[in-house]
C-alpha cells in the first residue's frame, strides 16, 4: 500500500499491459480509472478490481479525440477531486515498408501513439500543478532506441514512440520545479497473448536479438511503473529507461 490514497489514470487499460499496470497500481493502494477505446477489456479490468475492494473506474474514450479527452479526465477529477498519477500506456504498432506507407497509415500512427500522449497529459497536467505534485509515466518502446530492429518495416510506430520520449524530456524540464516527475519506459518484446501466434522462426527471431534470450513480462514492466510512482522516485524525472533484456545495448 505504497501508494494508498493516491487518484491515477491508465490508458489502453483495458489490454494486457494496461490491465497488469492497472492492477498493480491497485494493490498499492491507489484509486485507477482506466481509459480505453474498447469497452470490452475495460469492463471486465473495472470488475476485477472492484471484486477485489479497489476503488476503479473505467471509461470509454477515444483518446485521439482531444475534447473527448478533455471531457472524460473533468469527470474523473469531479469524482477524485485531483489526479496524482498519470500512465500513457495506450498505442499500437503497424507493420509496413515505408515505401507503402499511406499518408492515412502514418496519421495513424502519429495520433495513436504520441497524439494520443499529448491529449491525455494536457488534461491532466493542469490539475496535477494546482497540487504541485504528480507522477507521469509514458510508455514508448525499443523501436524508438533502436530503430524497430525487432519488427521491421515498423517505421511509422518507432517515429511516433521517439516522440514519445522527445515529449518526455522537454515536459520533464518544464514540470521539474512543480514537483512533477516525468518519466518514460521503453519495453522490449512482451509476453502477451498476442505473441500466441509467433510461429517457432519468429519466436528464434525475436529471442536471436536479445542478450537474456526472453521475453518481457507484463508484471514486471508494471512494477516498473508502480517504482516511477512512488515517493522514494521524486529525484528520478526526464529519464527513458529501456526495460527490453539487454537488446537496445
Amino acid at each position: 500500500m505504497r501508494l494508498d490514497g493516491k487518484k491515477a489514470i491508465v490508458t489502453g487499460a483495458g489490454g494486457a499491459l494496461g490491465g497488469a499496470i492497472s492492477r498493480a497500481l491497485a494493490r498499492e493502494g491507489c484509486a485507477v480509472a482506466g481509459l480505453d477505446l474498447r469497452s470490452d477489456g475495460l469492463d471486465q479490468l473495472r470488475t476485477a478490481l472492484r471484486q477485489d475492494g479497489h476503488e476503479a473506474e473505467g471509461v470509454q474514450v477515444d483518446l485521439c479525440d482531444f475534447d473527448a479527452v478533455q471531457s472524460a479526465v473533468a469527470g474523473i477529477r469531479a469524482r477524485w477531486g485531483g489526479i496524482d498519477i498519470l500512465v500513457n500506456n495506450a498505442g499500437g504498432g503497424m507493420v509496413r515498408p515505408f515505401a507503402e506507407m499511406s499518408g492515412n497509415d502514418w496519421q495513424q500512427m502519429i495520433d495513436g501513439n504520441l497524439t494520443s500522449v499529448f491529449n491525455v497529459t494536457r488534461a491532466v497536467v493542469p490539475t496535477m500543478l494546482e497540487r504541485r505534485s504528480g507522477r507521469i509515466v509514458s510508455i514508448s518502446s525499443v523501436a524508438a532506441l533502436r530503430g524497430g530492429r525487432l519488427v521491421r518495416h515498423a517505421t511509422g510506430y518507432a517515429t511516433a514512440k521517439a516522440g514519445v520520449i522527445g515529449l518526455t524530456k522537454s515536459l520533464a524540464i518544464e514540470l521539474a520545479t512543480e514537483h512533477i516527475t516525468v518519466n518514460c519506459i521503453a519495453p522490449g518484446a512482451q509476453l502477451t497473448p498476442a505473441r500466441d501466434n509467433d510461429t517457432p522462426e519468429r519466436r528464434e527471431a525475436l529471442l536471436s536479438q536479445i542478450p537474456t534470450r526472453s521475453l518481457g513480462r507484463p508484471e514486471d514492466l508494471a512494477e516498473t511503473v508502480v517504482f516511477l510512482c512512488l515517493p522514494s522516485a521524486r529525484y528520478i524525472t526526464g529519464a527513458v529507461l529501456a526495460q527490453d533484456g539487454g537488446h537496445s545495448i
